[in-house]
C-alpha cells in the first residue's frame, strides 16, 4: 500500500475523531452553563457582569447586581455559575483608613 495513501487515511480518521470529541465537550460545557441558570444562583456573564438570578422568562434571565439593580440578559450570554471574587475584608485595614493616611487623626 502506498505510504501517502495510508497517511491520508490516518489524517482523515484523526480529523473525524477530533471533530467528534470536540463537539461532545462543547455540548457538555453548554449543558453545565444551562444548569447554572437557576433562581438564586450567582452567575457571571461573558462580558464579566456578576449577578444573582432573580427571574427566568423564556430565553430572558433577570440578574440582580450586588447594589440591587436588576438587568435582563439572554440565556446564551451567561457564562456559568460563579460567585464574585471580592477581596476579603481586613479589620486592621479598615481602622487605618478611618484614621487617615499613616494612622494620623483627621481632627488635627
Amino acid at each position: 500500500m502506498d505510504p501517502f495513501l495510508l497517511m491520508l487515511v490516518f489524517m482523515l480518521l484523526l480529523f473525524v475523531a477530533m471533530n467528534y470529541f470536540g463537539k461532545k465537550k462543547t455540548a457538555q460545557i453548554q449543558e453545565q452553563r444551562r444548569a447554572a441558570i437557576v433562581i438564586g444562583n450567582a452567575v457571571r456573564t461573558h462580558s464579566g457582569f456578576f449577578g444573582t438570578v432573580v427571574d427566568i422568562d423564556g430565553d430572558t434571565v433577570t440578574l440582580e447586581s450586588p447594589s440591587g439593580v436588576e438587568t435582563m440578559w439572554h440565556k446564551d450570554s451567561i457564562f456559568g455559575a460563579q460567585v464574585p471574587p471580592l477581596a476579603p475584608v481586613d479589620d486592621a485595614a479598615e481602622d487605618a483608613t478611618a484614621d487617615g493616611p499613616a494612622g494620623e487623626d483627621r481632627a488635627q
